[in-house]
């Protein structure tokens, strides 16, 4: 900006003249500064705010990397379940659907069964009113065995039978004792059951069980190999006045006995059955020993005892299970079932059969079940690992016996299932 001049305009006089001529008298000033502003005696802080965008972009990289742990974590925890529902075939069983097993039997198509036999005795106390003057010989049972020849062996009647202690019974009637057999080496004795009475009356003929030999084979090759042992006590053996139970009560205690004593032996068997067999009661046979038709006793209280054996047939469950599918399940080609109330149904045995004799037991069953495949869960798990969730049909189309399934793979994200087989829970569902 240029400089201002002031002027200021004075009269000026010349001498010798009357006039005053104006002269003008220039002064030249300096621009003044600008005033600086007052300082004040106090002065705020005010710190700068990040800026909104940089505080956005690192929430953004904290959420990502949220995100990014969570999604590799996620891998140590994968897995994956699968649920599936077996094919099965409902059956219902009646007298016409019949069954027929063979005893020890190791051939591939046919049903096998095998024999146990147990033994045992009860007894009770009835108060006796009336007496009688009695002579009686005990009596008890005994099994004769063959170990002479593989044909059966002959008894004559009343053949002796003679204790260690020189005690002698007598077989009541004609006997033939069954051949025996070999498996490998060993020699399995023909044997069949009988009953012996003491050869004189009384007490003495009472006792405990015993092994015999045959006094008549005495001296003869038979002497060793034709043998007896007792199945149960010998008693019954009195002589004098003895208090007599009525026949009509005992005959009531006696079937309360075998009640009981059958029902006994049932108890105790099923608890022996051998791995891998079936106990059904309707494939036992129980035989009472020989009743006394009036019970004595020098007492008033007499006691009544009564000895029985039962015989189960015991069937082999995997030859009974493929019997049924092959029975009731058309195009059935050995895959491997399950029959899940296969123990809770009734056999029945056919009227006629004599197992005992020839070892054939036919029978059927009253009831009904299904017959249902048995899957293989880790084969499925090992199907399924490292395969594509698309292919979950696919795959398990493949396998036998597979009826439907749903599986859920966690996280809920992946679409193909764990590689490893551990990973994958396979589950079955009950038919009932």
């Amino acid at each position: 900006m240029p400089k201002k001049l002031l002027e200021d305009i004075k009269p000026l006089s010349r001498p010798g003249h009357g006039t005053s001529i104006p002269v003008r008298t220039v002064t030249e000033t300096a621009r003044s500064a600008p005033k600086a502003p007052p300082v004040p005696t106090h002065v705020p802080f005010h710190p700068h705010e990040p800026k909104q965008t940089s505080k956005k972009a690192l929430w953004y990289l904290a959420i990502i990397a949220v995100i990014a742990f969570a999604f590799s974590l996620s891998f140590l925890f994968e897995s994956a379940t699968v649920t599936i529902t077996p094919k099965s075939t409902p059956v219902v069983f009646d007298s016409g659907d019949t069954f027929v097993g063979y005893k020890d039997s190791t051939a591939s198509d046919t049903i096998a069964y095998t024999q146990m036999t147990l033994s045992a005795d009860q007894s009770i106390t009835i108060p006796a009113t009336e007496t009688k003057v009695l002579s009686e010989s005990a009596s008890g049972t005994v099994v004769l065995y063959n170990t002479y020849t593989t044909t059966p062996y002959k008894l004559a009647v009343n053949t002796r039978l003679e204790t260690p202690e020189g005690k002698i019974y007598r077989i009541p009637n004609a006997v033939s004792i069954p051949g025996y057999k070999k498996s490998g080496t060993t020699v399995i004795p023909g044997s069949v059951e009988v009953k012996a009475v003491a050869s004189e009356p009384g007490e003495a003929g009472n006792t405990e069980r015993s092994d015999f030999t045959l006094p008549g084979l005495k001296g003869t090759a038979q002497y060793s190999k034709i043998y007896a042992r007792s199945k149960s006590a010998f008693a019954g053996g009195v002589t004098g006045t003895m208090y007599v139970v009525p026949a009509e009560a005992a005959d009531a205690a006696f079937s309360t006995l075998e009640e009981k004593l059958k029902a006994s032996l049932v108890s105790k068997a099923k608890v022996q059955v051998p791995d891998g067999y079936i106990f059904y009661e309707g494939a036992t046979v129980f035989t009472p020993g020989a009743a006394v038709d009036a019970p004595y006793s020098k007492e008033q209280e007499v006691p009544i005892a009564l000895a029985g054996t039962l015989t189960a047939y015991l069937i082999k469950e995997d030859t009974l299970v493929s019997a049924m599918a092959k029975k009731f399940i058309s195009q059935y080609a050995g895959e491997k079932v399950l029959i899940p109330n296969l123990r809770e149904l009734s056999l029945v045995m056919s009227e006629g059969a004599k197992p005992e004799i020839n070892g054939i037991l036919p029978f059927s069953f009253n009831g009904e079940t299904p017959i249902v495949w048995d899957i293989d869960t880790p084969a499925v798990a090992e199907v399924l690992a490292g395969n594509k969730k698309s292919d979950f049909d696919t795959l398990l189309g493949d396998i036998v016996g597979i009826d439907s399934a749903i599986t859920v793979i966690k996280p809920f994200w992946k679409q193909s299932f764990p590689k490893e087989s551990k990973r994958i829970t396979v589950s079955v569902e009950t038919v009932k």
